[in-house]
């Protein structure tokens, strides 16, 4: 019998000029290296020179440009000047990681603030701003150990053990301390409507294959921290997950530290727009809290952690999520925490799945009052995918007007898989629209009658026809203002096209449900919402809530699973050409 053929690697080079079938790619059959040898003549060295010359010139005109496209996108404003700390790295879509989230976030609140307060809009007595934050602060109580202190990081390496003492010779973990932040506890969040705590933590040690485990050395709860956890009952915080040793232990024990912040975050929705933008909002709430806690993290680089099921295969969002920190996100299910490694410097611990700004102050209560944390959120996210905040854009001409970018989101598809795969739920099934594609004709037809007049105020753009057109943001001065229509199915697209159709989108429109939190992405201030609702969704109104908290016009229109499109093309024209005022 032959022997079994053996793994071999696929060759890198061929030797001598001898093409190998399994080179990649393929050499053409050419004569030995020794006899290809030429020499070069002075009008090569010339020519060599020159286009060198030419690509150093290239290089440097697209580094000019970028710069000039910087200062165009970012510099003069409406506003006086960006707030300070601003970190403006992912200019025109272009990647990065934001290192300092909780920097960019609380430089993207001040701008909120100061964009709210110019429009004079509804807080509630800042009911979701800043006083909600300073509510988190003043609710902080010492958990276990003693004062959180952020300790000192060495981030010249991902891991380190660091010097000076901070480690014994026996590699035993410094004693942890905690502080949580109990919301419910301030007299003005009383309303929130269960119990609820962040903290903050330094030097815990995580437990090798362990998600939310971990062990507190030498971290003695406190009276307050002995009454918090009998107060939280069964929701979920750090004090149910720490387990106190003492310092010298073998518990405490480790091979090596992780010299960097860590945020430790408690769910992450793989799916559902609408969960994600919670999630999303409820991150940035608890960035805001830690800074104006701990000033000193404001500057660290950070790196989420989360400690849920979820992976990477079908995660619709990880698109979103990593680009929120200097590192990758941690999922412990798939990258657990390993033996040695075990030993976790500065952490922030956000909350789970629950109530968010969205719906804490009741599904079924209209919130009619602007969030600067809201607001705030969707600015940041926006940013990570190079979408600005139109302040800080340069000012149009007095008589420029922008384009009008008109959003449907369609559940057709999504829908017809539920039905496919005998998923259709009652609540799915109420909001099956038999009759779309009818209303899609409608508005289009519509737009084109509405725009077609030589002396039309608009010029009709069907995005059917030009996509590239759609980012096109540009005031126009003089000549009719463009309207365009697109009609996207999230089901079938990219997160990252998602929301450069969201971010550009001027007015979205679209039936009650999940794809409705793509919402966060529309420029804050300078959009609206239109939501199709059936009876049955009629008292949620957790749509309402993210258009009012962001600054958007919201409208509420009434249907049936067989729309009336005549119908909803006057709401819609009426809409067009109130924001077009």
């Amino acid at each position: 019998m032959a022997p079994s053929a053996q793994y071999q690697p696929l060759a890198t080079d061929d030797r001598d000029g001898a093409s190998s079938p399994t080179s990649y790619p393929p050499s053409p059959a050419t004569a030995p290296r020794s006899s290809r040898r030429k020499r070069v003549s002075a009008a090569q060295v010339a020519r060599y020179v020159l286009l060198g010359a030419l690509a150093l010139l290239g290089v440097h005109s697209i580094y000019v440009f970028s710069a000039r496209q910087y200062a165009q996108r970012f510099g003069a404003s409406g506003l006086a000047a960006p707030p300070p700390g601003l970190n403006m790295s992912s200019v025109a879509g272009g990647l990065v990681r934001d290192a300092t989230p909780l920097r960019t976030v609380s430089a993207f609140f001040q701008l909120a603030q100061q964009e709210v307060a110019a429009r004079g809009l509804d807080t509630d007595n800042d009911k979701l701003g800043k006083s909600l934050v300073d509510a988190y602060v003043r609710a902080r109580v010492p958990y276990c150990g003693a004062e959180v202190h952020p300790v000192q990081e060495n981030n010249s390496t991902h891991t380190h053990w660091a010097p000076g003492g901070l480690i014994s010779a026996h590699n035993t973990v410094p004693a942890a301390a905690a502080a949580c932040f109990p919301l419910h506890h301030d007299e003005f969040a009383k309303w929130w409507p269960y119990p609820h705590a962040p903290c903050i933590s330094t030097n815990l040690r995580a437990v090798a294959g362990a998600g939310r485990a971990f062990v507190a050395p030498g971290c003695d709860l406190s009276a307050q921290g002995q009454a918090l956890l009998q107060d939280m009952g069964d929701e979920r915080f750090l004090g149910k997950d720490i387990e106190v040793v003492p310092v010298g232990s073998e518990r405490a024990r480790c091979k090596s530290r992780i010299e960097h912040t860590l945020m430790v975050v408690g769910r992450q929705d793989q799916w559902n727009p609408f969960h994600v933008a919670e999630d999303l909002i409820t991150t940035v709430v608890v960035m805001l809290a830690s800074a104006a806690a701990l000033p000193d993290l404001i500057d660290r680089r950070l790196q989420l952690v989360f400690n849920d099921k979820f992976g990477m295969d079908g995660n619709h969002f990880t698109p979103l999520w990593d680009r929120v920190g200097a590192w990758a996100p941690r999922r412990l299910s798939l990258d657990p925490w390993i033996e040695g490694e075990c030993s976790v410097t500065n952490t922030i611990h956000s909350v789970g799945a629950g109530a968010s700004l969205l719906s804490a102050m009741g599904v079924d209560n209209e919130f009619r009052a602007a969030s600067t944390i809201t607001w705030a959120a969707s600015h940041y996210y926006r940013h990570l995918f190079g979408l600005s905040a139109r302040s800080l854009q340069p000012k149009p001409a007095p008589a420029a007007r922008r384009p009008l970018n008109v959003l449907w989101i369609s559940r057709a598809k999504l829908d017809a898989v539920a039905e496919a795969q005998n998923d259709m739920s009652t609540w799915r099934g109420v909001r099956v629209l038999k009759n779309e594609g009818e209303v899609l004709e409608r508005i289009r037809r519509g737009f084109s009658e509405m725009c077609g007049g030589a002396a039309s105020w608009c010029a009709f753009h069907d995005v059917r026809d030009e996509p590239e057109g759609w980012g096109v943001d540009g005031a126009v001065a003089g000549g009719p203002t463009p309207v365009r229509f697109a009609a996207i199915d999230p089901t079938v697209h990219a997160l990252e096209t998602q929301i450069h159709y969201a971010g550009h989108a001027t007015i979205m429109v679209g039936q009650h449900g999940g794809a409705l939190g793509l919402g966060l992405f529309l420029p804050p201030g300078d959009a609206a919402i239109m939501e199709l609702q059936v009876d049955e969704a009629r008292a949620n109104h957790h749509f309402e809530h993210l258009a009012y908290e962001t600054g958007q016009r919201y409208e509420m229109v009434e249907i049936q699973v067989k729309v009336d499109a005549e119908r909803l093309w006057e709401r819609i024209k009426a809409m067009v050409e109130t924001m077009a005022k």
